[in-house]
């Protein structure tokens, strides 16, 4: 941290300039003109202050210290705060406390700036939510002709802005929950702020409804793992990438850091999540090596997007054409409807069907959660697909091995 004091002119001409703070933090530098104007033969460059000669200079000079304790004050308020700094809030701070002024920034204002300071310690997956979100509120304003601000984002707000999202976009509970989430963390950071004095939003509920989804059997993964693919390389490249997080519950996401050089010789694999920022170690059997010496140790990189839609088609051919009837939503009502299994296949599936099949064959939870790097026994649960058939022959098995 370093606090210095400039005399900018703006034109050579002109024997007057306006002293500036230039202060660096972070790798970062934050300007601000203190709109002191001074002649510039008053001005001492190495002391950074007026000439003791000059006629103001213990007023000015005074000034001048208070404004560096100040901004080193709210710096360090604004690290104890646990906020982020950036220049404009440091601006923000630094103008209510020596000019007086309240910089009373708009809903949308201060979302994008929450944006691009959120950009310096999250995630840029959830940075893109909130991006999302704000354009979304957006269309919202646009197509109900309101006004979105600190002051209309009440409970009747809340309830419009859910018919929008369930009976024009036709979006689900979920969706419509992710989209609140976003907007109660931008306005907890203006309330804490002190930029938002209306509360109601507190009481929006953040609607989660478990999203259906299945996994595969052992059986299933291995009837597409013996399809004949080599004259369609397009789904021989996605059926290997899904036997591969199948067979080690790598997420998508992670699937690309598998290389020769994070596989030990005791047949596991090293591998960082890049959503959790963790490293966590699972298995490499024979079926994963074979494929993983295929590609050279390089799998082939698709987007996800892609892959939901590519591996479909795999499905299908491997003939996984049970039927199942899927619990889902439209337009916010609760519907029922039936699907062939291989049409909800998606890249999900794959670590899904890992940890449920090791479930199923009596392991305990905490050795699968080593596999798949989760750290709550609670989620790992929850993430599980079995049937209450199922859960009983767990429990039978079980019981079997520690009273035979």
């Amino acid at each position: 941290m370093n606090i210095n004091f400039r005399l900018e002119k703006k034109k050579k001409e002109n024997n007057k300039g306006n002293i500036r703070i230039d202060f660096h933090y972070n790798g970062k530098r934050f300007r601000y003109f203190t709109g002191i104007i001074i002649k510039e033969n008053l001005w001492n460059i190495n002391r950074q202050r007026l000439k003791s000669s000059a006629g103001s200079s213990l007023e000015i000079n005074q000034r001048l210290d208070n404004i560096s304790r100040d901004l080193e004050d709210i710096y360090y308020q604004i690290l104890n705060d646990n906020l982020p700094p950036s220049n404009h809030l440091l601006r923000m701070k630094l103008n209510e406390k020596i000019k007086g002024i309240n910089q009373n920034l708009s809903f949308f204002e201060y979302a994008n700036e929450y944006i691009e300071r959120s950009k310096n310690f999250k995630k840029m997956s959830t940075v893109k939510g909130y991006i999302y979100t704000v354009n979304d509120l957006l269309r919202f304003q646009k197509y109900r002709r309101v006004r979105i601000d600190w002051d209309t984002i009440d409970m009747k707000f809340y309830d419009d802005y859910k018919i929008y999202q369930f009976k024009v976009k036709e979006n689900s509970h979920n969706l419509f929950g992710k989209r609140i989430k976003d907007l109660k963390a931008i306005l907890n950071d203006a309330t804490k702020m002190g930029s938002n004095k209306h509360l109601m939003y507190k009481g929006f509920k953040v609607l989660n409804k478990e999203a259906y989804s299945i996994y595969l059997t052992d059986l299933e993964i291995d009837k597409i793992y013996k399809l004949n693919l080599s004259l369609n390389i397009r789904l021989e490249k996605v059926r290997d990438i899904f036997i591969v997080c199948s067979l080690t519950g790598v997420r998508f996401s992670d699937y690309k850091n598998i290389t020769n050089e994070n596989i030990s010789e005791d047949n596991t694999i090293k591998i960082h999540s890049q959503k959790t920022d963790t490293t966590y170690h699972t298995i490499c059997e024979e079926r994963t090596m074979e494929i993983l010496k295929k590609y050279d140790f390089t799998l082939p990189k698709i987007s996800r997007t892609n892959f939901n839609k590519y591996i479909k088609e795999v499905g299908k051919l491997a003939n996984i054409t049970e039927e199942v009837i899927k619990d889902t939503y439209k337009s916010g009502v609760s519907i029922s409807i039936k699907k062939y299994k291989y049409e909800l296949i998606t890249s999900h599936t794959a670590r899904r069907s890992f940890a449920t099949n090791l479930y199923l064959k009596g392991f305990a939870s905490k050795i699968i959660m080593a596999a798949t790097g989760h750290k709550k026994e609670t989620t790992f649960l929850k993430y599980l697909k079995i049937t209450n058939q199922e859960s009983a022959k767990i429990l039978s098995l079980n019981y079997n091995r520690k009273v035979g």
